[in-house]
């Protein structure tokens, strides 16, 4: 898999080759037997394989010549990364066991929120040699918060010139970091990971596989990095901030390597070493809310995040529900998601000539609308005589006529004197198509209207 970052990011597979072309036996859907010996037949093999797991990012295809796979060392499945000007960013290991996406996500929010440039790598902070040893410290990011994920990275160089035998075991950097402020506060890395990646910079590790004895050559460096969350260590520290120091310490010594199984054949470094002191910035953690978990896809959550402007109930509660009837904390606002302003000062049951008379409440409003989906964005109206039970599928001219027939529904009622023409518009029904009109609405506002008997103002006199 190959990403790419310009002005957005690009993913891109490319296809090298067949993991187990024996596999490819006769019978099979595509027809071809074994490793297919034309480039013809590879397209076939690759069709196949982006119809079978429905691949929705684009793919390619190495030639027959394997030269993209020899270039990039791809096989079995290899991740990499370039950033705005083509430049590698990241190149991941070879799959599948060192497949990990996390680090891939990592570079990838670095990129984004670098202009599509990778920023430079923290500098490490050394220590003064001791018996030939010298420690480098460093932290990514150096600006964090408290449960975020960090990456320490630690370096030994040999000063000398003679090779040292480095007792050195991963899982216990943790123990050995000492990250607290001027007040007291503690820090620490949770569950250091045991799968960063660890080496000799310039020549290839002589200890024993599985020996926690590093032999690191004259003017060399043995580097190691582990990831974790870094938390507090105690309740005084949980809303932490500012700045702290770290420091790695070891030491080394006869009891040390007693422990060591098998017991060291040559010399082993021994003495107290410590890196030279980083700094981090802790700041406060940002206040998760509810679109968070919920996202913000629907213009509800996106521009309202006060819960219980819609929601009833305490949130992980059974008795946590949406409101049915909320109108009235969302309508009264000009602002609300650039829909017409319904009620309140200057909203459109605040006019001269209203539908409703009286005090607007929520059960006014369910009379005509359907709620059900109103939250995701959808305006719809509900069949007056179903009882709310119906969305309506009529025109807009039946619909107003449904109550404005002579028989309103049951839960509709009419002044005892009424102005004009009457409640009763059953009688227009012929004459509105007749004047160019598709619906009541031509002419009249649903709600409000400045002018009398809702009317627009057509003519804008």
């Amino acid at each position: 898999m190959y990403v790419s970052y310009k002005d957005h990011i690009e993913f891109l597979i490319v296809y090298i080759r067949e993991a187990h072309p024996n596999k490819l036996r006769e019978g099979n859907e595509t027809g071809i037997v074994g490793r297919p010996k034309t480039f013809k037949e590879r397209v076939i093999l690759a069709t196949e394989c982006v119809l079978k797991y429905k691949f929705t990012i684009p793919m390619v295809i190495d030639g027959m010549d394997g030269k993209v796979n020899g270039d990039y060392q791809a096989a079995p499945v290899r991740v990499t990364v370039t950033d705005i000007d083509g430049k590698v960013a990241f190149y991941g290991g070879k799959g599948p066991f060192d497949f990990k996406l996390p680090p891939v996500e990592k570079v990838l929010k670095k990129l984004v929120a670098n202009g599509g440039r990778m920023p430079p790598p923290p500098v490490p902070q050394w220590s003064r040699p001791v018996n030939g040893l010298r420690c480098g410290l460093s932290f990514d990011p150096e600006k964090l918060t408290v449960g975020e994920e960090v990456t320490v990275q630690l370096k030994f160089e040999n000063t000398t010139g003679k090779p040292i035998n480095f007792y050195y075991q991963r899982t216990d950097t943790g123990k050995h970091l000492a990250i607290n402020n001027s007040k007291g506060q503690t820090l620490k890395i949770e569950a250091p990971g045991t799968t960063g990646r660890s080496g000799i910079r310039g020549r290839s590790r002589t200890g024993r596989r599985g020996s926690p004895i590093q032999t690191i050559a004259p003017g060399q460096v043995f580097e190691t990095e582990i990831e974790g969350k870094i938390v507090a260590a105690s309740d005084e520290a949980a809303f932490a901030v500012g700045r702290f120091n770290a420091v790695y310490n070891l030491e080394v010594n006869d009891r040390t390597l007693a422990q060591i199984q098998p017991a060291p054949t040559q010399p082993v470094w021994t003495g107290k070493l410590s890196s030279g002191m980083c700094t981090l910035n802790i700041a406060l953690p940002r206040q998760a809310g509810c679109v968070d978990c919920h996202g913000d896809g629907d213009y509800h959550h996106k521009q309202d995040q006060n819960c219980q402007n819609c929601h009833v109930g305490e949130v992980d509660s059974d008795n946590f529900d949406v409101k049915t009837e909320a109108c009235a904390q969302c309508h009264p606002r000009s602002d609300v998601y650039g829909r017409r302003q319904i009620l309140g000062p200057g909203g459109e049951f605040d006019g001269a000539s209203r539908h409703i008379s009286g005090t607007i409440e929520d059960k006014d409003c369910l009379l005509c609308h359907d709620d059900s989906q109103h939250r995701s964005g959808v305006v719809s109206f509900i069949d007056p005589d179903s009882g709310g039970t119906r969305p309506w599928t009529g025109t807009r001219m039946e619909f107003c006529l449904t109550c404005h027939d002579g028989d309103p529904p049951a839960n509709v009622s009419f002044p005892a004197k009424f102005a004009g023409s009457g409640y009763d518009k059953s009688k227009f029904l012929g004459s509105i198509p007749a004047l160019g009109a598709k619906s009541c609405s031509d002419c009249h506002n649903s709600h409000g209207s400045p002018y009398p008997s809702l009317l627009k103002n057509i003519h804008h006199r």
